[in-house]
């Protein structure tokens, strides 16, 4: 009887939202490295308007988790919006290299596709390529193909400083994605349109980026001549200042102006990447002040959306849904400066000396071929003419990683499939596509960051620090509340999908929130 009840209840708040209409607009935004902890740490130094809006008047999941390794820019864009993990999708880092060959690839790269810009000649030396991208690595659906899928007119955008947060979020069927080139201006390519719309020209006119950078940013403890900065080093010194999220806000603005999005019953979807939180953390650390300043700006900024939302769309006439593509590790000068447990993991230098050691036992050089996201490629063409198993590769290569402070475990495809359930297991599982990782898979001690500086941070791993994220659900039929059991990164496509009534992404391992569809207190 229980059962059936929690079962029916279930079904009431499913059928109860389906009978409403859907948002007109629906903005998802991802902030670049923003950690779960923030939103208390910063708490009392917030407007009422942003952040704090968002928690007393929205959905705030304060369990949210990535659910495999690595933690990085691109897996963590596709698996929000497509619902799966890397293990499906395919990107599995921001970068990874060609089993075939050994050659680079880059998660959104499609040599394919023309730069779309507005300088004369697209592939000039200041725009080597920027634009020769496309979703091609991604395996499958994300929202806002399916959105596409149920109604053709509905709009799907992506607006990031980076490519890949544009790119990876919206998918093979978005009506546009737009990001920076080397020189900051807003770009797309030929996967999408063969020229810039007019206000794209309109707005580089309008909103240079010298404009933004011609004051200073300034804390307690702080002061940078912003204006300075940008003569010394150029436009691109914008994305890693507060400016930048101002930049990426304004351009999105004018895009929602421009392309007539949230204004009919064909609900739009847009994707707002902010990335210069991101560049601002790995160059600070996540407990310098600079980093504080930031959130306090993108408090401001968010305050700035919805406040324009309200007026384009109508009062709660549109969603917002925040989250985070990852987080960050403590800095390993906080973690000396603290006597924590932790430091850095050298990847630059492990590299050669593992080499060295395999040469030494089997008289080859150059066993490995590559390393990339806490992998190592094999080289099975070598090691096959010299009669070298991989089991004995393997072994030594572990043996030895072992013997480092900063290495926690070492693996393979194999003793992955024999090993006893853990997060950690999971995590790993849930990071690999076989045709695309390498060989030999390594985890670091908690604290551990892969790191060449003791300033600055990176992220990675799937430890609370990378891992835990906030999540909010804003506006249209969203009543308050705080959810504090656990949910995975992948559940957030399918909530989407709801919200949109659409169809979950075609590859969707995640389960739908049902909390946010609950119209009662």
């Amino acid at each position: 009887m229980k059962n059936f009840i929690i079962i029916f209840l279930s079904f009431s708040y499913f059928s109860t939202y389906s009978q409403q209409s859907t948002p007109k607009l629906l903005v998802s935004v991802v902030v670049d490295q923003m950690k779960y902890e923030y939103v208390d740490r910063f708490w009392n130094e917030f407007g009422e308007k942003g952040i704090k809006k968002l928690v007393n008047e929205g959905i705030f999941c304060r369990n949210t988790h990535y659910n495999y390794i690595p933690t990085y820019t691109g897996p963590g864009h596709a698996s929000i919006f497509t619902g799966t993990t890397p293990s499906v999708h395919g990107i599995i880092g921001n970068n990874w290299y060609s089993r075939k060959d050994f050659s680079p690839v880059y998660c959104a790269g499609d040599w394919a596709s023309q730069t779309i810009c507005l300088c004369k000649k697209p592939h000039e030396k200041t725009n080597p390529g920027s634009g020769q991208m496309s979703p091609i690595s991604l395996l499958c659906n994300t929202v806002g193909d399916q959105l596409k899928i149920k109604d053709s007119l509905s709009k799907v955008f992506g607006v990031s400083i980076k490519d890949r947060g544009a790119i990876l979020s919206t998918g093979a069927l978005a009506d546009g994605a737009y990001w920076l080139n080397y020189n900051a201006k807003w770009i797309t390519s030929s996967f999408y349109r063969n020229n810039l719309p007019e206000w794209v020209v309109k707005f580089h006119k309008n909103h240079t980026v010298e404009s933004y950078m011609n004051n200073s940013w300034k804390g307690t403890n702080f002061e940078y001549d912003l204006n300075k900065i940008f003569l010394e080093t150029g436009p691109s010194s914008i994305k890693a200042s507060p400016k930048g999220n101002n930049y990426t806000l304004d351009f999105s603005k004018e895009l929602i102006k421009n392309e007539n999005l949230g204004i009919d019953h064909h609900t739009d979807f847009l994707v707002i990447s902010f990335s210069s939180t991101d560049y601002v953390g790995h160059k600070y650390g996540p407990d310098a002040e600079e980093v504080k300043s930031m959130y306090l700006n993108l408090d401001q900024q968010i305050a700035d959306l919805i406040e324009f939302l309200e007026s384009h769309c109508g009062s709660k006439e549109f969603i917002i849904s925040l989250t985070a593509d990852h987080g960050a590790g403590t800095s390993t000068g906080e973690i000396e400066k603290k006597r924590l447990k932790g430091g850095n993991f050298i990847s630059r230098e492990i590299f050669p000396e593992l080499n060295s050691q395999l040469e030494l036992k089997f008289g080859v050089p150059n066993i490995l071929a590559r390393y990339s996201n806490m992998q190592f490629y094999i080289n099975h063409q070598k090691i096959d003419s010299f009669n070298i198993s991989k089991i004995e590769v393997f072994e030594e290569a572990r043996n030895w990683l072992k013997k480092q402070s900063s290495v926690d475990e070492v693996y393979s495809i194999k003793t992955l499939a024999n090993a006893m359930w853990s997060l950690k297991i999971n995590s790993l599982i849930n990071g690999i596509y076989p045709e695309r990782s390498g060989d030999i898979f390594l985890t670091l001690k908690p604290g551990y960051i892969e790191w060449a500086t003791k300033t600055g941070t990176t992220h990675g791993t799937h430890y609370n620090y990378d891992s835990h994220v906030p999540l909010f659900f804003y506006g249209f039929n969203i009543r308050p509340k705080q959810i504090y059991r656990n949910v995975k990164i992948i559940d957030i496509a399918p909530t989407l999908s709801i919200l949109l009534k659409s169809a979950f992404p075609n590859a969707c391992t995640g389960n739908p929130i049902g909390e946010v569809f609950k119209n009662k207190n």
